[in-house]
């Protein structure tokens, strides 16, 4: 496999410099460009094709969601990592929704990056031939999808920052089960180190979208009992995986 392809689109040019230096020695990740603002950053995005793109929410012209919301339009979309100071729960989830990999929160060491780029990459899905249909996703993107779905059918709201927390952990743990042995150290570690957050944080969240959905009565024809945390993950990844 040849080198994963990284693009940058953010407005702090001190920024993407500190990127490529991090990136320049790594023999598995290429910088393959870069932009200040949106709508260059589309162009060069559907002529290039890079593997990940690390974006931004504020950029002039397309601002870093509606970027990610164009790229999702694409034939084969790169897997998106947001890095911004504006670290808003309703802007996690709507962003988490429509299907970045990863949310942190500036400042951000960029020695933090390689790892969650080729993980990124990692699920990506192979270059298709035509157009991807729905059945023929990769198994990460599905699974997503399915998640999706269930949360909305379980009255989870994607306002809420328990929904994209949720959303998060069901693709953690798919991919690596030992994360729900203890949900401390392993899942609600991972997803806090994703996100900027903490793990009271992320667990509080978690706990309080449950017990919202759980009060609209759509969960209750689920669980007959408000579940806990790890009983609520468990069920979802367990369902998302079937569908």
């Amino acid at each position: 496999m040849g080198r994963v392809t990284l693009y940058i689109a953010d407005m702090d040019a001190r920024f993407i410099d500190r990127v490529r230096r991090a990136l320049a020695g790594n023999p598995d990740i290429a910088v393959s460009g870069s932009a200040g603002d949106g709508v260059r950053a589309l162009e060069e995005i559907r002529r290039l094709n890079p593997d990940v793109l690390l974006t931004d929410i504020s950029l002039p012209g397309l601002d870093g969601v509606a970027l990610l919301r164009e790229t999702r339009r694409l034939q084969r979309p790169p897997a998106v990592i947001i890095c911004t100071r504006f670290c808003s729960d309703a802007i996690m989830a709507c962003t988490c929704r429509l299907g970045a990999s990863f949310f942190l929160c500036k400042p951000v060491e960029p020695a933090r990056l390689p790892g969650l780029i080729l993980e990124c990459q990692a699920c990506r899905a192979p270059a298709p031939r035509e157009a991807i249909r729905e059945d023929e996703s990769a198994p990460q993107q599905r699974l997503a999808a399915s998640a999706r779905a269930l949360l909305v059918r379980m009255g989870m709201s994607p306002r809420l920052s328990g929904y994209a927390y949720a959303l998060q952990a069901v693709q953690c743990c798919r991919g690596d089960g030992r994360l729900l042995k203890n949900l401390s150290s392993g899942v609600y570690a991972r997803l806090a180190a994703q996100t900027g957050s903490t793990v009271p944080r992320v667990e509080r969240a978690l706990r309080s979208a449950i017990a919202t959905a759980y009060e609209r009565g759509a969960l209750r024809e689920h669980f007959p009992r408000r579940p806990t945390n790890r009983q609520f993950i468990e069920y979802l990844l367990r369902e998302a995986d079937a569908e």
